[in-house]
């Protein structure tokens, strides 16, 4: 049979002296530590919602200022990064506030350093400044890397403009918030570069007109060539005709020379004719003169 110690457990207890009335009191002390451990958890909360925006302000930052479309002239990126460290600053401020207040009231409950509110408290205060001051470092590398690689972009449009710039000078311009620094000097290079580039269009309008008269010289061509094939046959038959008439020419200077042969030979055949008959007339004049 189980022995039943229920009386002896409640005289052993560390509340078996109290009285029924305090039973009150006790539950009224645990209320209010339930309820400071519950305030303690919000304000932590809350720090702890702080330094989460700040962490997600830095890698939106990171991701705009990493990107390779990324230019110091570009306003819209620029103002909107100025924004988020400007919401990054005035956090850091709240949360270093608020780090130092609790540090001043865990100072004020020293006494209670043996209390279990207290060391839940400290851990909480610990936890908390430790990634607060991670995200702090955190963004001050980025704010450094962000001025530093502006810097580099001053320096590398200086250098291509025949222009040098310090670091100094370029911190000044950065701090400025000059975001066309070397406008002068650009407009310059500017007006220099369009006389240029007239002077190459102009070039380019010659060169094209010269193209032109090629191609036209060269259409031209073409189509001869086109109405010499065309006209082939029509060549090839007024060559025969010409060698033909080559030919006829030729016989005809030889017929030409025989006629004047024959002209010359009948000339020759008709004076002797002529002489024969003279002759005959005149004995035939003397005959009849005679007798």
């Amino acid at each position: 049979m189980v022995k039943d110690r229920l009386a002896e457990l409640k005289s052993r207890s560390k509340y078996a002296n109290h009285n029924p009335d305090d039973a009150g009191q006790l539950e009224v002390l645990l209320t209010r530590s339930q309820e400071e451990i519950f305030q303690n958890l919000e304000k932590f909360s809350q720090l702890t919602a702080w330094i989460q925006t700040i962490r997600a302000n830095i890698t939106d930052m990171r991701k705009q200022i990493g990107t390779s479309k990324f230019h110091y002239n570009d306003k819209p990126i620029r103002d909107r990064i100025e924004e988020k460290m400007k919401e990054n600053n005035q956090l850091c401020q709240r949360i270093y506030s608020s780090i130092k207040q609790l540090e001043s009231e865990l100072g004020d409950d020293s006494i209670h350093r043996t209390g279990v509110l207290f060391r839940i408290k400290n851990t909480q205060f610990l936890v908390i400044r430790d990634d607060y001051l991670s995200a702090y470092r955190e963004h001050e590398e980025l704010v450094a890397y962000y001025e530093h690689r502006i810097m580099l972009m001053m320096k590398l449009e200086a250098k291509a403009m025949n222009y040098n710039i310090t670091d100094d000078e370029a911190l000044e311009q950065l701090t400025g918030n000059q975001r066309s620094p070397f406008a002068g000097n650009l407009l310059e290079e500017t007006e220099r570069e369009r006389q240029i580039l007239r002077d190459i269009m102009t070039r380019h309008s010659q060169l094209e007109a010269l193209e032109k008269s090629l191609m036209e010289v060269r259409d031209m061509f073409v189509r001869i060539s086109s109405l010499v094939m065309e006209q082939g046959s029509l060549v090839q038959v007024i060559e025969y005709h010409a060698q033909q008439a080559t030919l006829n020419t030729d016989h005809g200077a030889h017929q030409l020379q025989k006629a004047r042969e024959y002209k010359i030979k009948a000339l020759k055949k008709r004076t002797c004719l002529l002489i024969w008959i003279s002759t005959a007339l005149a004995v035939l004049l003397f005959l009849v003169i005679i007798f």
